[in-house]
């Protein structure tokens, strides 16, 4: 049985990022029993290799870190809330509320239809039948609008041809979204939820050509700097990749680990001569800038005295967003249990609740399909910790 390890926050992590306020020093922020109790069985049974967990009031007050087992498990390395995480599918937060700020500045409006900004885009064609001997093309039912893209119903498949030959960030957001037109709609606009990420990679693509800057430019002036999102990047150095935490299941017998990778995208991670912000599952993170993103979220577009996203982008991001399919989705955010964020290819979670303040952050790496069941147990104890 493998022991479980709480790791001391160093005390220069109270001052999060230059002009931050309101953390809690490590102190006053203890340890969940809740939290602790409820991640023991996936430790234990080598669910899980190690975790960082963070619950904060929308103030900014962190009231309990769980830093729990390994991070190398070969190394014995002790999980650290300092650790990187490949944070995968979280990006497509950052592409929703990148639009937001855009529609808030009057340059977008979410119905928009696509080839108003990507006028080759008017070639893409919906797959009407479909059997082993043919297939059969019509002409989609009604322009594929920002709202489609961002809520997983615009019909797209869920990754490009060219990036199936390519690799995930091998090609440019402009070359994804341009060989968008040699793969079919799958369904007409706006009428099935089919999650994917070649549609975030449009609408990226959208950001860039509105917001005049590469996408990275857009999301490290508009967000991450502002932020003090300081490790939040496509590219991680090898300073970062030395702290990136490795990606875990349990062996097929079940008594020990068998590591994993990031076999999604191309290594080396650092490399910017090859590779391209692959904007639905690209960004590596940490604990510390997930949280101070999600008190953005939890103060309603607004952090230290800036604004972000106006209250009517906001409720964008808080509401469903897929039609009649009624999946519940937004427009790059999960809708959970009365709260949104969105959560990770290897278990990471951002989730927010709009009515209690509270965010949690989640983060984990873990390769053997138990990060869903363990994210809800680390939520559900977390919502009985939080103060009503």
């Amino acid at each position: 049985m493998m022991r479980i390890l709480l790791s001391a926050v160093p005390a220069a992590l109270v001052m999060l990022a230059s002009g931050a306020t309101g953390f809690a020093p490590a102190a006053e922020a203890p340890a969940s029993p809740e939290v602790t109790e409820a991640m023991k069985p996936y430790l234990d049974r080598h669910k899980l290799a190690g975790v960082v967990a963070l619950v904060a009031d929308r103030g900014g007050k962190v009231l309990y870190r769980n830093v729990l087992g390994y991070a190398d498990v070969e190394e014995k390395r002790p999980m650290d809330e300092r650790d990187v995480f490949w944070v995968a599918s979280m990006s497509k937060m950052f592409v929703g509320a990148s639009v937001m700020l855009l529609v808030d500045e009057g340059k977008l409006r979410l119905d928009d239809p696509v080839t108003k900004f990507i006028p080759e885009l008017d070639g893409w064609m919906v797959v009407a039948e479909k059997d082993e001997s043919h297939v059969l093309l019509k002409r989609p039912a009604r322009p594929v609008t920002l709202r489609h893209l961002l809520s997983h119903t615009s019909g797209l498949a869920g990754m490009s041809e060219l990036q199936r030959v390519t690799g995930a960030d091998g090609t440019s957001l402009k070359a994804r979204s341009l060989s968008s037109v040699t793969g079919p709609l799958q369904s007409q606009p706006g009428e099935r939820y089919a999650y994917g990420n070649l549609g975030m990679n449009v609408a990226a693509r959208v950001v860039e050509i509105v917001g005049g800057m590469p996408y990275e430019r857009f999301l490290q002036e508009r967000f991450f700097d502002p932020l003090g999102m300081t490790e939040t990047t496509f590219w991680p150095t090898e300073a970062q990749v030395a702290r990136l935490a490795g990606a875990y299941g349990p062996n097929p017998a079940g008594t020990g680990y068998r590591r994993g990778d990031v076999g999604f995208l191309t290594r080396p991670f650092s490399d910017r001569s090859r590779r391209h912000p692959e904007a639905g599952g690209g960004l590596f993170s940490t604990a510390h800038d997930i949280l101070r993103y999600g008190l953005m979220l939890a103060n309603d577009g607004e952090l230290d005295g800036r604004r972000y996203l106006s209250h009517a982008a906001m409720d964008e991001l808080r509401k469903e967003q897929t039609g009649t399919t009624r999946a519940p989705y937004s427009l790059g955010y999960h809708l959970r249990n009365g709260m949104f964020g969105h959560d990770g290819a290897y278990g990471t979670d951002l989730s927010v609740d709009p009515r209690t303040g509270m965010v949690a952050v989640f983060m984990v790496q873990c390769t053997g399909g138990d990060q869903w069941a363990a994210r809800d147990a680390f939520l559900r104890a977390a919502r009985r910790a939080f103060p009503r």
